[in-house]
């Protein structure tokens, strides 16, 4: 093929940017000494590799710069152990009677001695009313009695304010230990040791005794988080490049085109790993996306691209050749759609949320480092791996591979009737979007902290049983923070142990309890409480209790500063649009205690109530920012490829795939979620690849024909007879790249998996039927002119 030839086509349909689009003619040039570049940059991207790490938070989804989220961290400073507690959850049909109970006993004694642990609650914590010298015995002995001793005993635990319904279930079979971590050791010896040396504490003293346990709370959540991302990232990898290398066999049958087709892509992970890392950016759920992101986006241009070298090296053109002509076809497309995809994620590294501006900018990162790996990698291991067939292929339209030949006569056949009847298809099209569309827009937002933990592990299991059988495991707050004081010297002096202040409290405890209907409500007025049955609460007797209690339990809701307290309760996992009404309402109950108490500030916060305040706007935000980006899309294709027809050609198709998953979630009575949203703008950033070369080749065709550049339904036929295989075949290997993360612990990345393979198929549709069928309906309106 002539070299000018491929100039003159490029200047018509192709596009140009910086000279980026001929990269691979450069590594074309001197390939040894590419291939060796290749490899010291590959060295110096495993060094950043190995400094990948975990971030396991379950709170840097809502990170933003508001009053409410900084509310939120001062709670963590003030009150360490309020979202850091491990739960444990013993049942047993016998829990309460004397050889099991013995056995509880000796669990929660063992644990307090354990690495880690900082302070213990449990039922055994539960004491009787102070005697006169103010003593007050363990409801529980250390030594329990017997016959009608124990049954008053049992009796007394089952009735206690403290206990009932806080750390005893009502029936009697579920019990919960409540454990304070110390942070400092945490760091020092790691969560998994701390954790695994807890579980082995328990399992010895529960041997035996009939009784169950599960460990939920935020450490623990955040270890299985932590586990289940590294695991998932092994998986991903491995079956990713296990369908890369079986279908790319499959399509070419040599496997010198095979390693070439897996290597561009597998060579862009290493590099957008090592960069990831060197950045110090964590893996996340999310982050974690970004490795089969880029083996499907890679692999896709590498299939374009060794797809056309192939064509052309067995129609007998020189390797290098066909390789540089590949480049000089074939890049500009795989370029723009580069460009768009970085369009589409724009807005994720715009966001408000810290967890999802980070897979932002990172996805940013992997889409122009999958670029520049794929750009180069492929011609340069083109030029040293494929040589020249002995035997010429027979003579033919285009002499087509026999493996793909049935999906070249199966879309030659589904276009070539799209292309003669472009009215009907184009109206049937245009229904599909309005109804998928109706249904898109019906969805409303979603959200649980279930969906950022894995569902096979104990955590969710042992949250579960909390919900169904005490009040939830999930803490909410009311934080008031109490005005300042000056004593008689002119010094800062707190104002915690006032009349006024127990009154507030008080007032705040009983709102959380009636107005909110919330259980397991912990304060200062718990204890007051508790004091008053001995008949003496007042604000001296407390503060003697507050002076000898111990302090990882007072400091659950008092600061140490005595600058603030807290008020708090639990609730179940439920979806964050039912928790906002409660965060609302207590907002609301609060304003009067606001006005009567002039200095007091009062802040509802806790993970809940931000996940609550935050989740649908952000949700939101996104879904806004996909569909503008979208339209920046149209646009900028249709600047970049001078055409006003490759803008308007391209909403339906690009349109009709978002929705359509849209419309299986609200099939399924499923509402908008993170990953949902995610999901979508990643597939749809992956089919705007393949609409993008049918518009390209298309463009070529057309300016091929020459003076038969009005024979719209030719010009389609040779389009998709060109590039029709590549375009089912990589749709099928994105869809279970992607579509591998359904092996996923993690429920939200499992959600990822399904709707991102539903969108590429919906978009398959849309590129066979829905784009052949625009394009003839405008080109009849507005004919090229010769």
């Amino acid at each position: 093929m002539a070299e000018s030839g491929h100039e003159s086509e490029l200047k018509v349909g192709g596009f140009s940017f910086f000279g980026l689009e001929k990269l691979g003619l450069v590594a074309l040039r001197a390939p040894w000494v590419s291939a060796f570049l290749i490899l010291l940059i590959s060295a110096f991207a495993v060094l950043g590799v190995m400094r990948l790490q975990v971030d396991d938070s379950l709170s840097e989804l809502f990170r933003t710069d508001t009053k409410e989220f900084r509310q939120y961290e001062e709670i963590d400073r003030l009150f360490p152990s309020s979202e850091y507690d491990v739960l444990i959850v013993v049942e047993g049909e016998k829990l309460l009677e004397p050889g099991p109970l013995s056995s509880f006993s000796e669990a929660v004694v063992d644990l307090q001695l354990a690495d880690g642990v900082n302070g213990i609650v449990s039922m055994l914590s539960a004491r009787l009313k102070p005697d006169e010298h103010g003593y007050a015995a363990p409801i529980v002995p250390d030594e329990l009695p017997s016959g009608a001793a124990y049954d008053a005993v049992i009796e007394r635990l089952r009735n206690n304010e403290i206990v009932k319904g806080k750390f005893l279930s009502d029936d009697g079979q579920l019990a919960l230990i409540v454990l304070s971590l110390d942070r400092d050791v945490v760091r020092e010896m790691g969560s998994r040791a701390v954790i695994d040396g807890l579980r082995q504490e328990v399992s010895r003293a529960l041997d035996g005794s009939g009784l169950s346990y599960k460990f939920t709370g935020a450490p623990v959540m955040q270890l299985e988080i932590r586990n289940a991302v590294e695991r998932d990232r092994l998986i991903y990898n491995g079956l990713g490049f296990l369908a890369g290398l079986g279908i790319a066999y499959m399509f070419f049958r040599r496997i010198s085109l095979t390693l070439i087709v897996v290597a561009g892509p597998a060579i862009a992970i290493l590099w957008t790993l090592g960069v990831v890392g060197a950045l110090d950016y964590r893996l996340n759920l999310f982050i974690n996306v970004i490795t089969p992101l880029i083996l499907v986006s890679g692999f896709s241009d590498s299939m374009h691209l060794v797809f056309a070298i192939r064509r052309a090296v067995r129609n007998g053109v020189d390797h290098v050749e066909a390789a540089r002509a590949a480049v000089l076809d074939i890049a500009p497309a795989c370029l723009l759609t580069a460009m768009n995809a970085a369009i589409a994620v724009l807005s994720f590294s715009l966001a408000e949320s810290a967890l999802i501006r980070t897979f932002g900018q990172a996805a940013l990162l992997a889409i122009g480092i999958s670029y520049l790996a794929v750009a180069i990698v492929v011609p340069t291991l083109a030029a040293i791996l494929v040589r020249k067939e002995d035997v010429p292929e027979k003579s033919g339209h285009d002499n087509d591979i026999d493996s793909v030949g049935v999906l070249q006569k199966i879309t030659d056949s589904i276009v070539v009737t799209v292309g003669g009847r472009p009215i009907l298809f184009t109206l049937m099209g245009v229904a599909a979007v309005v109804a998928t569309g109706a249904a898109y827009w019906n969805l409303e937002p979603r959200y649980r902290l279930a969906d950022q933990v894995p569902d096979k592990e104990q955590a969710l299991a042992g949250t579960a049983q909390l919900d169904k059988k005490l009040t939830g495991a999930n803490p909410v707050h009311i934080m008031i923070r109490l005005p300042e004081r000056k004593d008689a010297q002119g010094k800062e002096a707190s104002r915690l142990f006032q009349e006024e202040t127990f009154e507030v409290i008080a007032k705040a405890h009983k709102i959380v309890e009636e107005r909110a209907g919330l259980g397991n409500v912990w304060s200062v007025e718990s204890l007051r409480r508790w004091l008053a049955e001995a008949g003496d609460d007042s604000v001296e007797t407390v503060q003697s209790y507050v002076e000898i209690l111990p302090k990882h339990l007072v400091h659950r809701f008092i600061s140490k500063d005595h600058s603030s307290v807290l008020v708090t309760a639990r609730l179940p996992d439920i979806d964050a649009s039912e928790i906002l009404p409660i965060v609302e309402l207590l907002d609301e109950a609060l304003e009067p205690l606001r006005k009567e108490h002039k200095g007091y500030e009062f802040a509802v916060t806790g993970l809940p109530a931000i996940a609550a305040r935050n989740s649908a706007t952000l949700i939101k935000e996104l879904n806004w920012g996909l569909l503008g980006d979208m339209f920046v899309i149209f646009i900028f294709l249709g600047l970049a490829l001078r055409s006003v027809m490759v803008s308007v050609v391209s909403i339906m198709p690009s349109l009709f795939p978002i929705f359509a998953t849209g419309a299986l979630l609200f099939a399924f009575g499923e509402g908008m979620q993170f990953a949902s949203i995610i999901a979508i703008t990643v597939a749809f950033s992956l089919a705007i690849d393949s609409t993008i070369h049918f518009l390209n080749r298309y463009r070529l065709e057309e300016n091929r024909l020459g003076d038969r550049a009005g024979d719209t339904r030719e010009a389609l036929r040779r389009t998709i007879h060109h590039i029709g295989p590549a375009v089912v075949v990589t749709t099928i290997v994105l869809a279970l790249g992607l579509g591998v993360t359904v092996l996923s612990d993690l429920p939200s990345l499992r959600l990822f998996g399904q709707l991102s393979a539903a969108c590429l198929f919906a978009s398959l549709v849309a590129q066979l039927i829905i784009l052949p069928a625009s394009i003839a309906m405008y080109r009849r309106f507005f004919p090229r002119m010769v």
